[in-house]
């Protein structure tokens, strides 16, 4: 707690006054992954760091999209081309990261079982091309679950880069190329998708302070709200300990309590 404390009074390289609470909370997060990893890898028995932060004043809640403004969002989704509807419904369907989206070859996905090995993410540095990383701690290496609607749509998608790469270079699409490949085979730039997704809010009247990492939280609280357990929501989102997604989706938890807390008033009439 102290060195959170001296952060915050720890003035900015430019000069304009001293580190925000946003960038206190990033030294925090950097700092929880590395002693995650630690825990993942046997050095240490749990995390240390997860109780340490308190967010100076109320902590802004994260975005997400209610039931209603889900099915506008992929009504407006297929309203676009092929590419980006597919990219923004799969990353709802399945909670990944925008990254993680990015970085997914064809080979990671099962087609009989219907999963997705999730095993690298795509990061842009600041003035350098983007890299393609592996996750943070094994349990962001982790295995998603598809339906049949969105295994579909994969296919329907796979069927239209192979028709496209067949009439612009007259070859076909590689186990191992990505499913959002820039044309020289690199995968697409998760900013790419940034700036589209701002783009189909705007057209559509749709909730600006929502982002494509809203998705990711939309399909937590949905999951949360279906009464899927916090492990099973944890090891879908690839977090390292299920305490970082009561953490984050304390609010959703919350909710549910009050659900069950209901039934089980109107089962024994109390």
């Amino acid at each position: 707690r102290e060195f959170y404390e001296e952060m915050r009074h720890t003035p900015r390289l430019d000069g304009r006054g001293n580190l925000s609470e946003k960038s206190v909370e990033g030294l925090h997060n950097t700092l929880c992954g590395i002693l995650s990893a630690a825990v993942d890898e046997g050095y240490l028995t749990h995390n240390p760091a997860w109780r340490c932060y308190k967010p100076k004043g109320q902590k802004k809640e994260r975005p997400v999209a209610d039931e209603e403004t889900v099915k506008k969002l992929i009504t407006a989704f297929e309203g676009q081309s092929m590419k980006y509807e597919t990219y923004f419904k799969l990353v709802l369907a399945t909670g990944l990261r925008r990254g993680e989206a990015c970085g997914l070859r064809w080979s990671d996905i099962n087609w009989r079982k219907r999963t997705i090995h999730v095993q690298r993410g795509v990061v842009k540095l600041s003035h350098q091309e983007s890299i393609t990383k592996d996750p943070k701690t094994t349990s962001g290496d982790r295995m998603v679950y598809l339906s049949k609607e969105m295994c579909q749509l994969l296919k329907a998608w796979r069927k239209e880069c192979e028709w496209d790469r067949e009439q612009t270079a007259n070859e076909t699409v590689d186990e191992e190329d990505y499913l959002f490949r820039q044309p020289n085979g690199k995968p697409m730039c998760p900013s790419t998708f940034t700036y589209r997704f701002k783009l189909i809010l705007k057209a559509n009247n749709l909730p600006l302070d929502l982002n494509v990492h809203s998705l990711r939280h939309t399909n937590a609280s949905l999951l949360i709200s279906q009464g899927v357990d916090v492990r099973t929501v944890a090891s879908l989102l690839g977090h390292a300990q299920a305490s970082t997604t009561l953490d984050i989706y304390a609010h959703a938890f919350d909710k549910n309590k009050r659900k069950a807390q209901e039934k089980l008033g109107k089962a024994i009439g109390l």
